[in-house]
């Protein structure tokens, strides 16, 4: 009888330790906090050295990653959304830190489009086929791209006096 006590006891506290790692495994998704955010990093071409303030959670409701982080240097901001299991990015938003132009001077919306195919790596016509407004609001002139292509969604933000992209953003759609 004891012996059998025994060994129902020592099965559940296997069980219950079974149970409390695949607690903690979910928790923390399947491919970890250091996987994510080193696919965070490959992708911006950095090493973990070059910036600060990283900030990793891991978002049970849609199982990804949400990763910040900003570079030490240049003060660029980072954000990215990762799948949990997969570790492929799903989002990704870039903002560059810039002065501020007050100039109501424009390059066009053409050379705009030729700028952000050139970043994106896509072909003008791609860029063309969606849109390109002007605003000027907030002490600045600025372009607002919208395309898509393959499957994402892409947005550029460019100052317009210039051409400088100030922010891009870019996600998996469908």
């Amino acid at each position: 009888m004891k012996r059998r006590i025994s060994t129902v006891v020592t099965l559940l506290t296997a069980l219950m330790m079974v149970m409390v790692m695949s607690a903690s495994a979910f928790a923390e998704g399947v491919i970890g906090n250091n996987a994510a955010l080193n696919a965070a990093l490959k992708n911006a071409g950095l090493k973990e050295s070059q910036v600060k303030h990283i900030e990793v959670d891991y978002e049970s409701d849609d199982n990804t990653y949400e990763i910040e982080f900003t570079t030490k240097k240049k003060k660029t901001e980072y954000s990215f959304d990762i799948n949990a299991e997969t570790g492929k990015i799903i989002e990704k938003s870039v903002d560059y830190r810039y002065k501020k132009n007050t100039s109501h001077k424009k390059i066009g919306k053409k050379a705009a489009r030729k700028k952000v195919a050139k970043k994106a790596g896509v072909s003008y016509k791609i860029v063309k086929s969606g849109t390109c407004t002007y605003k000027y609001k907030g002490r600045k002139g600025v372009y607002k791209l919208r395309f898509n292509n393959n499957g994402i969604a892409y947005e550029y933000e460019l100052l317009a006096p210039t051409g400088k992209i100030i922010e891009y953003e870019w996600k998996v759609v469908g």
